[in-house]
């Protein structure tokens, strides 16, 4: 946006001289640009002493930027403006007043705790990144603004039930572990300066002093908690400046809820409320599609929103058969494209693993891509690793057509030999390599055990001359272990399962030999992690990301695939205030479109886009 048009909205908000302000900001709409605009006024017109200056946000990156357009701006001019994170300014303050000693935890730190735990309750198998981070969100949930007996953890894992049942104790000894080691994470900074300064009035007339006036940028992802710290440190002059917009709060996972906008309103009744109406992003047709969209929304400023631009843009509705028919359209519209042209769009979708699923097919069309955050792989998952351990031990048995039998990894067969459960003890291959005849000789006072060997060594074999899409086809029906994932499952957990498989099951759709499919297997694995160790490189082709990651981008392009029911709103979605916040989601994705923006579904469509069908439905 041109520095020398501010609109009168802009220039209000930028004026304003003290007290508390909240600026309703939508997509587009120029807030960075208003907020350092704002921090410059009142220090060249106000008189305001630059170090007294606060401004945050959410993100290192978004306040990384946000400094550096600003010293552009003033030419360097006033460098002693505070810029940060919540969380970084809050471990500021905290070792600037006594906690000296803290030290914050790593990853590695916090996956190594809860695998000691997770050995105190006896569960050492099985257990991914994936595992760890979803243990590591509901600790932070918790922490949040939660209780740990009622916290309820999704994973594909054997081990989720007891999970469940002793999270409880995982949580008090993780914290346990943390305070001994004398280490923090992030929820534990906002605790602590929480406590602080509730304890400690000398200590916060300080900081009070300190800052004096504070921006805050994305206000509509605050926790209450953030909240009320900021309160605390803005009184008794309440210079605060609040930036956001709650059609864009997404973040309910983690205590963020739009209600914060309004109870800002309520707590200062003397804040004015400045809306910044112009869209300077995206074209006419997708500010009308998003307005026509997040206007269901109940729990919500009303607002009038406008585009800037003079072209219309595009905005398409595709509906297709079968997911097959969409990912083939959507690939053969991208593969049509110059990299240039890949690199000014994006395929926004709603979860990790959709993403995950369409990443694979990039690579299998040769269509280049980046990604921006860690992408679910599916060869990752404890199933994969089991069907592999299947393959790999059956093949090892019976390669070069031995009808004998050789002996297979012992690593393998641990894993696979009680999926579904055969009763085979550990002890009976203690041996690294496992063979028929040893299990015959540890269970030769057992003939119901020697049968059970003698069936599996049947299927084994029988796996080995199959094709993989086959063999995991016969494992899956033959062997059991569908029905083994899927027992003492409810409905919900069951269709996830199968999906999971069927996943698995049609990755192995185009390979002739179990060596094809692992070779496939570890090439898409070793290009995952490339790709997120230079996501940061500037890669060119296709932006493949999730809607929650791509909240303060754009694309000149946008294709939203699978808006469809179960999906968008999300099957976990039950409670209003659940939907609506993925209506907002659903919202943020579209926004991140400047000129073209394609939503595609099959099956049934998303409730969310029965109103953009009728105005925009343009079928394949």
């Amino acid at each position: 946006m041109p520095e020398q048009n501010i609109n009168k909205a802009q220039a209000l908000a930028i004026e304003h001289a003290s007290g508390p302000m909240q600026v309703l900001a939508g997509p587009g709409s120029g807030k960075t640009y208003l907020t350092i605009r704002r921090v410059r006024h009142l220090i060249r017109h106000h008189g305001v002493s630059p170090d007294k200056i606060l401004v945050i946000t959410f993100t290192k990156v978004a306040a990384e930027e946000m400094k550096e357009r600003f010293l552009k701006l003033t030419e360097h001019t006033y460098p002693e403006v505070h810029f940060g994170t919540f969380h970084a300014i809050y471990f500021h303050i905290l070792k600037q007043s006594g906690y000296s000693n803290l030290k914050l935890a790593s990853l590695t730190d916090k996956r190594n705790y809860l695998r000691h735990i997770l050995r105190v309750l006896g569960i050492e198998e099985e257990i991914n990144t994936e595992f760890y981070g979803k243990l590591l969100k509901a600790i932070s949930t918790v922490k949040s603004f939660s209780s740990a007996d009622k916290i309820s953890i999704s994973m594909r894992n054997n081990y989720e039930e007891q999970i469940e049942k002793q999270f409880p104790f995982i949580y008090e000894e993780y914290c346990r572990i943390m305070e001994e080691e004398s280490k923090i994470d992030f929820d534990d900074m906002i605790l602590l300066c929480d406590k602080l300064f509730e304890s400690n009035p000398t200590v916060l007339s300080f900081w009070q002093k300190a800052f004096t006036h504070i921006l805050v940028d994305e206000f509509q992802d605050i926790s209450p908690l953030q909240y009320r710290i900021l309160r605390r440190l803005a009184f008794p002059q309440n210079n605060i400046f609040v930036v956001g917009d709650d059609d864009q709060a997404i973040y309910g996972f983690r205590s963020a809820a739009p209600d914060i906008m309004k109870q800002f309103m309520d707590d200062y009744a003397q804040a004015k409320q400045i809306m910044l109406g112009t869209n300077y992003r995206c074209a006419g047709e997708i500010v009308k599609a998003s307005g026509i969209v997040i206007a269901d929304n109940r729990k919500r400023f009303d607002k009038k929103l406008t585009a800037n631009k003079k072209e219309s843009g595009v905005v398409k509705i595709t509906s297709c058969t079968t997911k097959e028919e969409e990912h083939r359209y959507l690939l053969e519209c991208l593969k049509k494209m110059t990299i240039e042209e890949l690199s000014q769009c994006a395929v926004i979708y709603r979860t990790n693993a959709e993403a995950g699923t369409f990443s694979r097919e990039l690579v299998a069309w040769n269509i280049p891509f980046c990604i921006k955050e860690r992408i679910d792989n599916i060869f990752e998952t404890p199933v994969s690793q089991d069907i592999l351990s299947y393959l790999n031990f059956a093949r090892e048995l019976f390669e070069n057509n031995n009808n004998e039998g050789n002996g297979g990894h012992r690593s393998d067969f641990l894993r696979i030999m009680n999926k579904p459960s055969r009763y085979i003890q550990r002890q009976a291959v203690s041996s690294p390599t496992v063979t028929q005849k040893l299990l015959m000789d540890y269970y030769r006072e057992k003939p119901f055990m020697q049968e059970t060997v003698r069936n599996l060594w049947a299927d084994l074999k029988r796996l080995s001359s199959l094709r993989p899409y086959l063999a995991i086809d016969y494992i899956r029906r033959n062997m059991g272990y569908e029905e083994y994932l899927c027992r003492g499952q409810d409905k919900e957990k069951r269709e996830i399962i199968k999906e999971l498989l069927d996943e698995i099951q049609q990755t192995a759709s185009n390979c002739r030999t179990f060596k094809a499919w692992k070779e496939y297997a570890q090439e898409y694995t070793e290009l995952l992690h490339k790709k997120e160790e230079t996501a940061k490189c500037g890669q060119e082709g296709i932006h493949l990301l999730t809607m929650h990651l791509s909240k303060g981008l754009e694309y000149k392009n946008v294709y939203l695939p699978d808006i469809r029911k179960g999906v968008m709103p999300h099957r976990k979605a039950v409670l209003p205030e659940e939907v609506e916040e993925e209506r907002r989601l659903l919202y943020v994705a579209m926004t991140r479109a400047k000129d073209f923006l394609e939503i595609l579904h099959y099956g049934e469509p998303s409730p969310f886009i029965i109103k953009l069908k009728e105005v925009f439905d343009n079928k394949a």
